[in-house]
């Protein structure tokens, strides 16, 4: 058995990451700064940036599980980069949509 072994500092080693890879970094990225973002909202719920980071990253991680399940329950692999494409459009129009509403 063979182990994969990427080299993460080169600009190779990156450039080959499929899209699956990187949906599931910027998931996982948005969950820890998530974290940070409610501790702010916390301390301050009323700063108009820490609602837009929370509402900005609680769309991007919640659509890009969405994504995941998606993939658990039989869509095709071939989908990986066009269901990446669609929740990060879709949480880019979802947050321009709440954020002007709200501002209405």
């Amino acid at each position: 058995m063979t182990t994969l072994r990427r080299g993460w500092t080169t600009a190779e080693g990156w450039r080959d990451t499929k899209a699956g890879m990187w949906a599931w970094l910027v998931q996982r990225a948005a969950a820890v700064l998530l974290l940070v973002v409610i501790a702010a909202h916390l301390v301050n719920p009323f700063r108009r940036g820490v609602q837009a980071a929370l509402l900005a990253l609680a769309l991007l991680h919640g659509l890009l599980g969405v994504r995941s399940l998606l993939i658990d329950v039989g869509v095709s692999l071939r989908w990986h980069r066009a269901l990446l494409a669609l929740a990060l459009a879709l949480a880019a129009v979802l947050f321009a949509t709440v954020w002007a509403w709200r501002w209405y």
